[in-house]
């Protein structure tokens, strides 16, 4: 077997949540800002209706074929010959993605540390991620416990700093162009909301099967919520002057001064963005290295771990000459794929399974 290791339902929505959560903090509020101004508080809860439906599609295609991630689902749902085709489609895109959540992070890392090369920062970033992936799921696991508070205090604290600074008036007028400007504001949303499908590469290791539903649905959730309150924060900060800043929380951090003396908690954003790099990177990682195993028929993933690291690096910076056109790339292209590879093709999956009557054979012979 690829994997012998076993987590909780709790341990999976903590390596979920920052998966969800992290570039959504970093970046989320400009991009929104664009497209639905004021009205921007609304964009997650648009959003968040197809992180949603992602989790229950793996859920239900989990349930028809128990032990089985997406790229042995294809093969049990459409044959050999197109499963391998979608197969190598799925570990490409996968590669691609966290290729591109790599080089956010150097970009961004490159901000405080501008004298070190972005190879330099990108090759640090995989090589820990490829620590934790060759201790296995379990590892993964236990490093997302353990970061866990340390992800969510240091927001917490920013936000109980700066909220006398905070002006509701921002908010208003409410929808005063209607709900389609919000609407508008959540397709790139869409994209990281539909990362929770990376659940699929986890529900066979779950502890309790029937916990991982009512904790996946909650990570959606709690992403949600959060996307909301950092959105409202910054609007009630920043105002109209929201969609032209590029790192609206790290502007954020600037306005925390209590008695001139704990001020400047940039190196708390910082943190916040290592940490949740770090665990969202690791479960690309870990589904690539894993799906790529499956896809092979192989015994483990533990020699492939080495060239989808330098794989990764190297898509990192291939076809993105400058930081403009990362910019274009994780806007447009990449939430439109994710959605994609994370949404409707899964659901398409799951209804031409439905219409076949296709089940693995352990389903069967425990429905039968």
């Amino acid at each position: 077997m690829l994997e012998t290791g076993k987590i909780s339902a709790l341990q999976m929505g903590m390596m979920m949540y920052p998966v969800l959560v992290s570039t959504a903090m970093l970046v989320g509020p400009s991009i929104m800002a664009q497209h639905a101004q004021n009205d921007l508080w609304l964009t997650p809860l648009w959003a968040s209706l197809i992180g949603f439906f992602s989790v229950w599609i793996a859920i239900h295609l989990n349930k028809r074929f128990p032990g089985m991630s997406v790229i042995e689902h294809a093969r049990e749902i459409t044959g050999k010959v197109p499963a391998a085709v979608l197969g190598f489609l799925y570990l490409y895109f996968l590669l691609q993605v966290n290729g591109i959540i790599v080089r956010e992070y150097a970009d961004f890392i490159a901000l405080f540390l501008q004298e070190t090369p972005l190879g330099v920062i990108s090759s640090a970033l995989i090589f820990v991620c490829s620590l934790a992936v060759k201790g296995g799921i379990e590892v993964l696991g236990r490093t997302a416990q353990v970061f866990f508070p340390v992800f969510i205090l240091p927001l917490l604290l920013m936000i109980g700093l700066v909220f006398p600074a905070l002006d509701p008036g921002n908010l208003f007028p409410i929808l005063d162009n209607g709900v389609l400007p919000s609407m508008k504001g959540a397709v790139t949303p869409l994209g990281w909301f539909t990362e929770v499908f990376l659940i699929s590469y986890l529900l066979p290791f779950l502890s309790n099967r029937r916990q991982g539903t009512r904790s996946a649905f909650f990570v959606v959730a709690g992403a949600m919520l959060t996307m909301t309150i950092a959105n409202l924060v910054t609007l009630f900060l920043m105002g109209d002057a929201l969609g032209n800043i590029l790192f609206p929380i790290m502007d954020t951090a600037k306005y925390v001064n209590v008695a001139d003396f704990f001020e400047n908690m940039e190196s708390a954003v910082m943190a916040i963005w290592v940490i949740g790099a770090f665990v969202k990177v690791s479960m690309f990682y870990y589904a690539t290295v894993l799906g790529t195993a499956q896809w092979l028929n192989l015994t483990t993933y533990q020699p492939l771990i080495l060239p989808s690291g330098v794989l990764t690096v190297i898509f990192s910076f291939w076809g993105i000459p400058s930081f403009s056109m990362l910019g274009d790339v994780t806007t447009f292209a990449i939430p439109a794929l994710l959605t994609l590879f994370f949404c409707f093709i899964p659901a398409g999956l799951l209804v031409w399974a439905i219409m076949r009557g296709k089940r693995s054979k352990t389903e069967e012979a425990e429905s039968g």
